[in-house]
């Protein structure tokens, strides 16, 4: 099983021994992890911390929140820093940048720069495109702005919706663009019955699983912080949703993964 969106190294920042989450995460039956980046910044720390990690896969992103860093200059380190790390850890899988992102919009935590996130949104895409990677999205009370931008940017790899939060029209309109969902531990909430409409809606081979740890910790477990150990719980509500067993469920979401965001992890071995 994977979890194809967590912060591994926020986790050991809310006092959890990484090594130790892991573990719990192996015993789970989660062997595969895609770390998030949120800055430039981020990059040689999270791969220093997790350099003796195995399974571990990671992503070069930019947060709606610093859509001020737009500009030519920055944009252009962000892109040569992608293609010099792929390149010089060609030889160790687990070290490669494998997606652009999280990168979106977020009109929930501040709407009031809208046009400056659409704008670095925009860039960020094109970023993507000149390092033919795909893009991991964070959309936040942002659906349609979102899907102009996308619908535009038209990229040749397209990526993994993140923390899917939408209804099942907004799920048709993802899908119809090409993008697969993530569903996290959000989709367990009580409250949340349109993101369980949304699991019921998405075929087969759209969709994958995620933690976003150290937050959205599901239901059962809620108020502690979030680890991958716990993706268990969120499959459990979507193998009941959609009238599947566990066992499909994480398969699938393995399967979709590694396909979209072309990780080198050998399906017939597992």
């Amino acid at each position: 099983m994977i979890d194809s969106h967590c912060h591994l190294t926020y986790i050991s920042k809310k006092s959890k021994d990484l090594e130790e989450v892991l573990e719990r995460a192996n015993k789970a039956g989660i062997f595969y992890f895609v770390d998030i980046g949120v800055h430039p910044n981020d990059i040689d720390e999270r791969m220093f911390i997790l350099s003796d990690a195995e399974g571990v896969f990671f992503s070069m992103g930019y947060y709606p929140d610093y859509a001020n860093e737009n500009d030519e200059d920055t944009l252009k380190a962000f892109e040569l820093k992608i293609k010099n790390l792929n390149k010089k850890t060609l030889e160790k899988k687990n070290k490669s940048i494998y997606a652009v992102g999280e990168i979106g919009l977020d009109y929930y935590h501040n709407d009031d720069n809208k046009n400056e996130q659409k704008e670095f949104f925009r860039a960020l895409c094109e970023a993507a495109k000149n390092v033919d990677l795909p893009i991991l999205i964070h959309s936040r009370d942002a659906f349609k702005d979102t899907f102009k931008v996308l619908r535009d940017a038209d990229l040749p790899k397209r990526g993994i919706f993140h923390c899917f939060s939408g209804n099942v029209e907004d799920a048709k309109n993802a899908l119809d663009l090409g993008y697969i969902l993530s569903f996290s531990g959000s989709s367990t909430y009580m409250k949340n019955d349109f993101i369980r409409d949304a699991v019921k809606y998405v075929p087969k081979d759209m969709f994958t699983i995620e933690t976003d740890a150290p937050y959205l910790t599901p239901q059962k477990v809620r108020g502690r912080a979030n680890e991958p150990s716990f993706i268990p719980y969120t499959v459990e509500v979507l193998a009941e949703v959609r009238g599947e067993s566990s066992e499909d469920i994480m398969r699938t979401a393995l399967e979709n993964a590694v396909r979209v965001l072309e990780l080198p992890v050998d399906l017939n071995r597992i």
